[in-house]
């Protein structure tokens, strides 16, 4: 298949186009070029802004594809451009869709469900903005390609990594601070993904188009784990001395 994959040089980016390549699959790479990764150095690549609509247009020309997969840019505007250009789409968004990611307190008692099921309630408008736009993209998505498939993505770790998990604990570590001070006791659940298993999530629908069309899949670690989890394990491994607050 020709596919066509928007992003390509982030935390799951060189993973899902190996594993597309691995499939025997025409990988072309669109990006906004700024910077490269050795491991999709090979592939074909574009050049654009994929946040923006009109650069989107001129990169791909009048090129069609089997299967867009879309980790980066905005979805939008990708999922305009692409209308009528590929076969299926592949989108990746995030869990803060749903009520109360951003106020807690919206559930009684306050906390949102983990793990949250998909058919959880989304934010509605009047709730957090930002989920709500979140949410709002989802079903215009939908709307305009009925067979897509779309992965709401945990914060994302391992190589590439966009921010630091374990760096803040281990860099006070390496301080040798006596403390570190946890909000809400470090009791907070996030959900996490490492980025060789979320890659290998997208390529299960590429590879089963008949069981994830017109699908929403949550995806991430089986295991949860708390911030001060997180705090002490680091802590155990680098044999430090020191308290949680």
């Amino acid at each position: 298949m020709k596919v066509l994959l928007i992003g390509g040089t982030g935390p799951t980016g060189p993973a899902i186009a190996s594993g597309l390549e691995a499939r025997g699959h025409e990988v072309t790479i669109l990006h906004s070029g700024n910077h490269e990764v050795p491991e999709v150095e090979h592939f074909r690549h574009l050049h654009c802004d994929p946040f923006d609509a009109d650069a989107l247009r001129a990169a791909l020309g009048d090129e069609t594809f089997d299967v867009t997969l879309a980790t980066y840019g905005r979805l939008r505007a990708i999922a305009e451009v692409v209308q009528g250009r590929t076969g299926r789409i592949i989108s990746v968004g995030g869990v803060p869709v749903y009520r109360g990611f951003f106020e807690p307190a919206v559930h009684e008692p306050p906390g949102l469900p983990v793990p949250t099921r998909e058919d959880a309630p989304l934010a509605d408008e009047g709730a957090d903005g930002k989920s709500y736009r979140i949410g709002r993209t989802e079903q215009m998505l939908f709307e305009q390609h009925p067979t897509a498939t779309h992965f709401r993505y945990p914060f994302v770790y391992g190589p590439r990594q966009l921010a630091p998990r374990e760096w803040c604990v281990v860099r006070r570590i390496l301080d040798e601070r006596p403390f570190m001070v946890l909000p809400d006791d470090g009791l907070t659940l996030i959900p996490y993904g490492y980025v060789d298993n979320l890659a290998h999530a997208l390529l299960l629908a590429v590879d089963q188009p008949e069981a994830s069309m017109g699908e929403i899949f949550n995806c991430g670690d089986d295991e949860k784990l708390t911030i001060r989890q997180v705090a002490e394990l680091i802590t155990e491994e680098l044999g430090h001395d020191w308290e949680l607050l």
